[in-house]
């Protein structure tokens, strides 16, 4: 019926869009773990560097070696920044991650392959219900034309009593 199918278009629709938000949060952490992965990298790469100012001791030699790896420190202080707000305790465990990341991987694909089943019968049943309210549309107009195409009969003065 008409209700059956309104009914499964909509439910149809909830689980599509909550799927979709399932699979956001799926990617949103997938990519913040390859940027944590990121960081590490940067940390680790610049981490002479910031060594290399801490072993200055004196105002002056200290002030020119930061003007002249500024860019280095500002990346090496936003990389730590990230990473100790991931991992408190100062240990970055990235064998913890990776095994985070590819069992997301594995969720996000049957996530994925549900949403695109699901996804294909809401489109099917668009296109029904599309049909469906295409033809409603003309019969209502067909009996409108119809009734007004229906020859009215005047009635003489004489026929119509008070």
């Amino acid at each position: 019926t008409l209700a059956d199918l309104e009914s499964r278009v909509e439910s149809h629709s909830a689980t599509v869009n909550s799927l979709k938000a399932t699979l956001d949060t799926q990617t949103a952490r997938m990519k913040a773990i390859r940027q944590l992965q990121d960081y590490r990298d940067t940390f680790h790469r610049l981490k002479p560097v910031f060594d290399g100012l801490q072993k200055i001791k004196f105002e002056k030699p200290r002030a020119k070696y930061k003007a002249e790896h500024e860019a280095e420190l500002k990346q090496f202080y936003a990389a730590r920044r990230r990473l100790t707000a991931e991992f408190p305790d100062g240990k970055v465990n990235m064998k913890k991650l990776s095994e985070e990341y590819d069992a997301l991987v594995q969720t996000h694909t049957t996530t994925y392959e549900q949403f695109k089943s699901v996804r294909e019968d809401l489109q099917r049943l668009w296109k029904v219900k599309s049909c469906v309210d295409t033809a409603a549309r003309f019969m209502v107009r067909t009996e409108e034309q119809m009734l007004q195409n229906q020859p009215q009969t005047r009635h003489k003065k004489e026929d119509i009593s008070l």
